[in-house]
């Protein structure tokens, strides 16, 4: 008798921790389908960015809006430098960005439809569709 209670003892305890183990995703962790699939916009990303969480953001939306362009003819050539030292274990990460834009005329409007940040991979996403201005 003492040991089928404690069997059943054990086979509750594993059901419990096996509640408390599954695998539900939360939707805010969850790849938005727009990434893959940006409709009539583009998705971009950037990385981790050493200056911070706004030049991360920056960035993915100056690669959306180059992306987007290429569209409509629009030439935006853009050139980014990073050089890093490192001197006894410390590392010094220095970064430049020079941008170009050839518009020959054309209008384009665009706005930031949706931002997704990857926690996993610290990567940005930005969903740039038209805007109707």
């Amino acid at each position: 008798m003492h040991r089928s209670r404690h069997t059943l003892f054990v086979a509750l305890m594993f059901l419990l921790l096996s509640a408390c183990a599954s695998n539900a995703r939360h939707s805010d962790s969850e790849r938005p389908a727009w990434i893959d699939n940006p409709g009539n916009g583009v998705s971009a990303s950037a990385g981790m960015n050493v200056r911070g969480k706004v030049a991360q953001e920056e960035l993915a939306i100056l690669r959306a809006r180059e992306e987007y362009a290429k569209r409509f003819g629009v030439s935006i050539q853009s050139t980014q430098t990073l050089a890093t030292t490192v001197t006894n274990g410390r590392s010094n990460t220095v970064g430049a960005g020079v941008a170009h834009e050839d518009s020959r005329q054309m209008d384009v409007k665009a706005m930031v439809k949706a931002k997704w940040y990857d926690k996993d991979n610290d990567v940005l996403w930005v969903w740039l569709v038209p805007s109707d201005q």
